[in-house]
């Protein structure tokens, strides 16, 4: 007959199991659950630790007793005691681990002289995923067998609950990602009318025009529109191509300040009629190196134009660099508006567009100009196709300042 201190504990165990299958959040979850195990065996010291997909353990909740966290200073427990359940998937209950025969001589409990320990797997239909471990390292036989049930109760509920949590989580960040996707398939589409759409109505006035009155500045603007189409169907060609690994390299010795120069030559226009400096020094130091040539120039072009983009009419553009034993750095920095924290990340994702598109334009180099968003990320698919990186510092907006932004690309001297 089962006696009232059972019923209790049951009931107690029923109710916990309700309230974490109520939390949908897992970190809120794992705190619940620490804290309530600590009560419910009475421990010193309590971990929640979960299976990565990697087969490597994450130690999620560290906590006392009274409720503080745990730090990494403190972060030590019996790993020989850990990874005996982790491999056995069995519960195990040690009374006193400095006498036992097992686990005495282990590094971590000599260390930490750990007397009471108890730990469990939390276990699903799927399988393992986890492990609560508690410890009392002050009192030998603080933990007996009748407190072993309760914990592999709660363990079991507590599995479930994580799981459940987890997999809610996933769902949220697979709906986040989706609706990612969509506000960038209606970019795209927005992006590529306007790219598309005024080319291709200057193209329609001026042929209409021709029909009366051949003036040569026409054919001069006639060309300069095809050449606009061609440009933007090219950067979405490249796109797609480094999204399906089909980007192939022409390589030959190269001199990149050379390279740059004939970049920095192709802006010398737009940056004076923007009063913008744009100047380069010490890359006449930079040794040849094997590079697709187009693709570099598209990468230079892109990181250029993009600065430009970003820096107000009367600011600068500097690019500059570095020669290390097995790479290059160039350096790219602008006086401009710099990225948002939150931003830095994705600007290098296709058909991303930095701020609101109530900014976008069809001039590439107006300030905050426009474009398909595909600069950056093509840059990044050509740049790390020659084995290289780049990336982007920018530090915190401010609402008064210019912050401006650095962009470092980094070569290898020799592919392999």
């Amino acid at each position: 007959m089962e006696n009232a201190s059972d019923s209790l504990l049951l009931a107690q165990v029923v109710k916990l199991s309700r309230r974490m299958a109520a939390t949908r959040e897992l970190d809120p979850l794992l705190s619940f659950a620490i804290d309530e195990v600590l009560k419910l065996v009475g421990a010193e010291r309590g971990y929640i630790v979960l299976l990565n997909q990697d087969g490597s353990l994450d130690f999620r909740v560290k906590r006392r007793r009274d409720g503080q966290e745990i730090g990494d200073v403190e972060d030590s427990i019996s790993r020989s005691i850990l990874n005996e359940v982790v491999q056995t998937q069995q519960p195990l209950l040690v009374s006193n681990a400095m006498a036992d025969q097992q686990f005495s001589k282990a590094r971590s409990v000599m260390m930490m002289r750990l007397r009471s320990v108890m730990c469990v797997p939390l276990l699903t239909q799927k399988g393992f995923i986890g492990a609560i471990y508690v410890e009392n390292r002050s009192v030998a036989g603080r933990f007996q067998p009748a407190d072993l049930p309760p914990l592999e109760l709660f363990a079991g509920q507590a599995a479930v609950a994580i799981e459940n949590a987890a997999l809610n989580e996933a769902l949220i960040r697979a709906n986040q990602e989706l609706q990612a996707l969509d506000e960038m398939k209606n970019n795209l589409v927005i992006l590529v009318s306007h790219e598309l759409r005024t080319p291709i109505t200057t193209l329609y006035g001026y042929m209409q025009l021709l029909k009366d009155d051949p003036e040569p500045f026409l054919i001069d603007e006639l060309s300069e529109s095809v050449d606009r189409v061609v440009r933007t169907i090219e950067e979405i060609i490249d796109a797609f191509r480094i999204m399906a690994g089909q980007l192939g390299l022409e390589l030959e010795m190269t001199s990149l300040h050379v390279l740059m120069g004939e970049v920095l030559a192709s802006f010398a226009e737009t940056c004076a009629k923007r009063q913008i400096t744009l100047a380069a020094h010490g890359l006449e130091l930079f040794p040849v190196l094997p590079v697709d040539k187009k693709k570099m120039y598209v990468v230079l072009a892109n990181v250029i134009s993009n600065a430009i983009k970003f820096t107000a009419n009367g600011g600068q553009v500097t690019v500059y660099g570095r020669v290390l034993e097995q790479h290059v750095e160039l350096c790219v920095q602008d006086t401009g508006i710099g990225i948002p924290p939150e931003e830095q990340e994705r600007i290098f994702d296709l058909f991303y567009v930095l701020g609101s598109m109530k900014h976008h334009s069809t001039s590439k180099h107006a300030f905050r100009g426009g474009g398909l968003g595909l600069g950056l990320p093509i840059a990044k698919g050509f740049v790390q196709a020659h084995q290289g990186d780049i990336r982007i510092e920018s530090p915190a907006q401010a609402s008064a300042a210019t912050p401006g932004t650095k962009c470092i690309i980094v070569l290898p001297r020799q592919m392999h």
